[in-house]
């Protein structure tokens, strides 16, 4: 399994815009691309981190499945809306995708 993390950092004032703007897009581009609510999670900074920062999380089984999600997304007409929208919102080149995977410390090897 892995989570691909979509940070952005809104800009000082902007960060409740941000949110419902990731919120739309979630409706209109991810359950299109076949993300489901339960795999999605969006987090902000509060101790530690800037208050600022918007992580857009979601929980794909695997990096094929993730690249598909992408290809479908770059058809969905909405990510380009959205991704203009939200320019105005957030820190010109905050825009980016780090993946991770998981790793399960139940399991001994």
């Amino acid at each position: 399994m892995y989570i691909a993390r979509w940070l952005l950092t809104a800009h000082y004032g902007h960060k409740d815009a941000t949110i419902a703007l990731l919120r739309k897009w979630e409706g209109d581009v991810g359950q299109r691309i076949g993300w489901r609510a339960a795999a999605i999670r969006v987090l902000t900074g509060t101790i530690g981190v800037a208050q600022s920062h918007v992580e857009f999380e979601v929980r794909v089984d695997s990096l094929n499945d993730l690249e598909s999600a992408w290809t479908d997304m770059a058809k969905n007409p909405y990510h380009a809306q959205y991704l203009k929208e939200l320019e105005s919102h957030i820190v010109s080149g905050s825009n980016i995708w780090q993946i991770y995977e998981v790793v399960d410390l139940s399991s001994a090897d």
